[in-house]
């Protein structure tokens, strides 16, 4: 069990059951040798960086032989040269002692004397609080898999942490939204690791306060404040907090979180209803039961929707070429035609307007007087630094240059929603001979302005297996 925490937290096993030592008299077997190396979760702090030796120990009163036993095993492994070679020339730093018992059942002295050689004591509730952020990443995936727009993120720091010397707060947020949703959905799980030791945590002095709960709400709203911006700016959000401390929560933070959190930020300002947070979502970890979960948490292996924060442009573009290539398929099988002699499209080469280039690009080919050509394009690769409104009037200012063309069919594909002032621009756009539609990569919801020639031409032809 122990060897399936360690791994599915991100640590990799270089070696594990091996004797450094066959001729030695002692006992020189080591359970394993580990280095992080996850691209979904940050490294624990409270353990030595580096390669690292792991033990195992069944309860807390028979770690006593343990330090001193492992200190040689370290020394002898970093004077090997054929060890080292194993571990790419790096020494083992120190090491992490699994002990399946309460941290109060192992002697202060002894923990004192592994964190002088950087060796870190886990008991069984922080072990029971790693499980459960393995767990937790499992949730969230399966939250967000049926979703069209469904992304979690990997785990990352607070980006402004409270009181450091005795936690660690670090987060992981899921986002989803489909054509079914009527709300952007946002969950927030919180992890408060302690950095004090075993021993400590388990006689509860270090449990998180109002303040702290608060001070995690303050950084909900400031991730919101960036979510809201990227994705569907004028569509209600619900928002989910859910916070993992190992050292718990004083009763006035776990009970009254629910009355509090109303109050606490102006949320109605970010579009989003009050957060969902109660004593239901906050978890506390010397009282929970914890074999079964752990037993469950390592059943779902995936990392499919788990992405960077700076991979987000990319997952979305790629729901906007995706949904763009169901036009083109739809070009293809003759669902759309142009609207005038219902001749069919035929795909071009993509091409650059105003320094933006297309992601779908069609002509008509026909002897009729009336030329066409209908182009798509990701409001994602859009700048962002100036307002997108401008930049989709550059680019239909560059599309009029070309007088070749009657009739133009625009459309600004986004997997992420649109702002307002486009929003409002597009639903009383005219001008003759351009057609210009917002498309919801996500929903498949088509805004455009229906109640002129060229808007009524092109909501007839978008009207296919692609737009409902």
């Amino acid at each position: 069990m122990s060897r399936e925490l360690l791994s599915n937290l991100g640590y990799h096993i270089i070696k594990e059951e091996h004797d450094l030592d066959p001729n030695s008299k002692s006992n020189s077997e080591v359970k394993m040798c580990i280095e992080f190396k996850s691209k979904k979760f940050l490294e624990p702090e409270y353990a030595p960086k580096g390669i690292k030796f792991v033990e195992c120990e069944i309860e807390g009163k028979h770690c006593k032989k343990l330090v001193p036993n492992l200190e040689q095993k370290v020394k002898f492994a970093n004077n090997d040269k054929s060890y080292l070679k194993r571990l790419s020339g790096k020494n083992v730093s120190g090491g992490i002692i699994l002990v399946n018992d309460k941290g109060s059942e192992i002697k202060q002295e002894i923990i004192d004397a592994g964190l002088k050689a950087n060796f870190y004591f886990w008991d069984i509730h922080r072990i029971f609080f790693y499980c459960m952020k393995v767990f937790s990443h499992s949730i969230l995936e399966n939250w967000v898999s049926e979703s069209t727009l469904g992304i979690v993120l990997t785990e990352q720091e607070n980006a402004v942490q409270f009181e450091q010397s005795d936690y660690f707060t670090t987060n992981m947020v899921a986002i989803r939204y489909s054509e079914k949703s009527k709300a952007i959905e946002v969950y927030f799980t919180y992890f408060v690791d302690c950095l004090i030791d075993p021993h400590k945590i388990s006689a509860h002095i270090d449990a998180l306060h109002t303040k702290n709960v608060e001070e995690i709400l303050n950084d909900v709203y400031s991730r919101m404040e960036d979510l809201t911006q990227k994705f569907y700016p004028d569509k209600e959000k619900t928002v989910t907090v859910e916070i993992h401390s190992l050292s718990g929560f004083t009763e006035d933070a776990e009970f009254k979180v629910k009355i509090y959190s109303k109050h606490y930020k102006n949320w109605k300002k970010l579009n989003m209803k009050e957060p969902i947070i109660d004593e239901h979502t906050l978890f506390k970890y010397s009282i929970i039961p914890w074999e079964a979960v752990m037993d469950y948490a390592f059943t779902k292996k995936t990392g499919m929707h788990t992405k960077n924060e700076s991979e987000l442009d990319k997952v979305v573009m790629e729901i906007e070429e995706k949904f763009a290539g169901e036009f083109e398929k739809a070009v293809k099988e003759s669902q759309i035609l142009d609207p005038f002699t219902s001749s069919p499209f035929i795909t071009k080469k993509n091409k650059s307007f105003a320094g933006y280039e297309t992601i779908y690009h069609a002509n008509v080919v026909t002897r009729s007087p009336i030329k066409q050509r209908m182009m798509f394009f990701s409001r994602t690769k859009l700048n962002e630094k100036v307002s997108r409104l401008e930049e989709i009037k550059k680019i239909i200012a560059d599309i009029q240059t070309d007088s070749m063309y009657n009739y133009n069919w625009i459309g600004i594909m986004s997997g992420s929603g649109f702002e307002h002032e486009v929003i409002d621009y597009i639903k009383t756009f005219k001008k003759e001979g351009i057609g210009i539609g917002l498309i919801d990569a996500v929903t498949k919801q088509l805004i455009a302005r229906k109640d002129t020639n060229e808007g009524g031409k092109l909501n007839q032809m978008f009207l296919s297996e692609c737009i409902s």
